[in-house]
Order: structure tokens, then C-alpha cells, then sequence
């Protein structure tokens, strides 16, 4: 990512329809203040590797993983959001798909995971289009406002067989 990038990010992401799919770091509103911050963090943070999701005029979302440490070194908890207005293009697809690849075989990673919270049926359909499988379901993990969730655990190997997706 870009700092040139954060009006985009910041004009798509504050929006409460992203946000509920978030960790609760994720802030409400989303200025540019934070995007900022946020491209700043992932630069400082060589364990990350942040990636705008972009139109030809601007960022309309993020991806990106994370590499565990210790004896997960070789694991990454990938995320990923788009702007609303974009859902269900097949946008998100193509860029888990894309960043899986470079993970895989760019930065030595042998397994990717997300964490999706119960009700974020698209982002579970997304994966599941790029060869993500569901290796379980932490019961009432994710507590959200008051409220506990499920968490589904989804992963791919860098030896499975996944859809190539262009």
C-alpha cells in the first residue's frame, strides 16, 4: 500500500456494513487519519505484507497477511475487505487468490488462514472459491459488541490443489 492510497481507503471503509465484519480495531468512523496510521503500521511491520485493493482511480479495499511467529512461522492469518458497492464482482476472489499465490510462493508460507466471524457468509463463500477449507468452528469465540459469535477457521496449504482464479 500506498500512503497515496489512504483517501480511497478511508472513502470505502468507513462504512458500519464493513466494520461489523472487522476485528473491533477496525474504527468507526475510518478517516484518513487512520488510514494513514494504518499504511504506516504495515510498512513498520515486516511480519506484514498490506496490499490496496484498487480500480484504476483509487483503493477500494485491503488485503493482506500476517506471518505468525515461534514454531507458526511458516503460517499467515490472511484478511481481506472491499468497499460494499463492490460485493459480489468476483473483486475479492481474484485478489485472495492472487495474494495466496505470492504467499505461498514469493514469501515461503506453508499455510493461510482467516478467521471469519459465523455471520460474514461472503468472505466464507470467498474462500471457499480459492480452495480454503473449513477446519473448524470455534464455538462463541468472537465477542463483538456484547454479543458472542462463532469463529470458522479456514485454510490452505501450499501442496493443496486450489482453483487458479484470474
Amino acid at each position: 500500500m500506498l500512503y497515496g492510497d489512504a483517501s480511497g481507503l478511508a472513502k470505502h471503509g468507513d462504512n458500519p456494513n464493513i466494520a461489523v465484519n472487522q476485528r473491533e480495531s477496525f474504527p468507526v468512523p475510518y478517516t484518513i487519519e487512520h488510514a494513514r496510521h494504518w499504511i504506516q503500521h504495515a510498512k513498520e511491520h515486516e511480519t506484514e505484507s498490506r496490499f490496496a485493493i484498487a480500480t484504476n482511480k483509487e483503493a477500494i479495499g485491503e488485503i493482506g497477511f500476517l506471518v505468525q511467529g515461534d514454531v507458526h512461522r511458516n503460517s499467515a492469518e490472511i484478511s481481506f475487505w472491499i468497499s460494499e458497492e463492490y460485493w459480489g464482482q468476483g473483486i475479492v476472489t481474484k485478489a485472495v487468490n492472487s495474494v495466496a499465490e505470492y504467499a505461498f510462493k514469493k514469501r515461503g508460507i506453508k499455510r493461510l488462514f482467516a478467521d471469519v466471524i459465523e455471520y460474514n457468509i461472503g468472505s466464507q463463500k470467498v474462500l471457499v472459491k480459492c480452495g480454503f477449507q473449513l477446519e473448524g468452528v470455534l464455538r462463541k469465540n468472537i465477542c463483538k459488541n456484547g454479543k458472542y459469535y462463532d469463529q470458522y477457521v479456514y485454510a490452505r496449504l501450499d501442496e493443496d490443489d486450489y482453483p487458479t482464479i484470474h
